[in-house]
């Protein structure tokens, strides 16, 4: 059992899973379910970089009871009662495309709950979609670019473009098509030392907006980008 609330790792996340299925199939029986995991869960499953999450964004296909067990294996296990994060269905990042191109992971409860996830140019293309410089967004793609590359797989831009047109529908903004643009010219090297960078950015932004937040700062998903924004420049201007 996890000792506090708010991290899964990559040591506990498939004991989890699994105890979570032994409980599904306690409750609903041999009711088939499929739960797609997407988002940095996905990363942490199918990748090396990434360590932890603080939920498992999904997409549930499977009896309407499965919120329930979901909330009560929660309480039961000391885990943040939106471990599964079931809203992400809501965000700029989901698409219907998601369930056709998710591949599978594992079978669980004697095949009747299969585990699905995405990963490759689709992961990217989440990431750029949400390009959230104050999370993991551009940190996660690089590293995604990194161990595919070491494995063989040299994502060109146009292939990570096409997955993002066939999932949303549109072409990046130009920004985020520059950007990327760049990022998958460089060498493995290069993208370490941008691996290196982002996470440093990123963990700074972070760490300044809960300070902010601490201090009394009013931070919600309309005026996030700005302050995020303004915590950059004022770091630019510090160096």
């Amino acid at each position: 059992m996890m000792q506090s609330k708010g991290k899964i790792t990559r040591e506990n996340a498939m004991d989890i899973i699994r105890r979570f299925a032994r409980e599904y199939r306690k409750t609903l029986g041999r009711a088939p379910a499929e739960i797609i995991i997407v988002g940095g869960g996905s990363i942490m499953l199918n990748y090396k970089f990434r360590d932890t999450t603080q939920d498992f964004d999904v997409i549930l296909q499977a009896a309407s009871g499965i919120k329930d067990v979901i909330s009560k294996f929660a309480d039961e296990n000391n885990l943040p009662r939106d471990w599964m994060n079931t809203d992400f269905i809501k965000t700029a990042s989901y698409s219907d495309v998601l369930i056709e191109i998710s591949r599978h992971f594992c079978w669980l409860n004697n095949q009747t709950l299969e585990i699905r996830t995405v990963s490759g140019v689709y992961l990217i293309a989440m990431k750029m979609i949400a390009h959230r410089d104050y999370r993991n967004d551009i940190s996660d793609a690089i590293g995604i670019l990194i161990e595919e590359a070491e494995a063989g797989n040299h994502y060109s831009y146009d292939e990570i473009e096409a997955a993002y047109y066939k999932l949303y529908h549109k072409f990046p903004d130009d920004e985020t098509r520059d950007q990327f643009r760049v990022i998958t010219s460089l060498s493995i090297d290069e993208l370490q030392r941008q691996y290196a960078f982002w996470k440093d950015m990123e963990s700074s932004v972070e760490m300044q907006m809960i300070t902010y937040i601490e201090d009394g700062v009013k931070i919600n998903t309309k005026n996030v980008k700005e302050v995020a924004a303004r915590i950059r420049e004022k770091m630019n201007q510090n160096k």
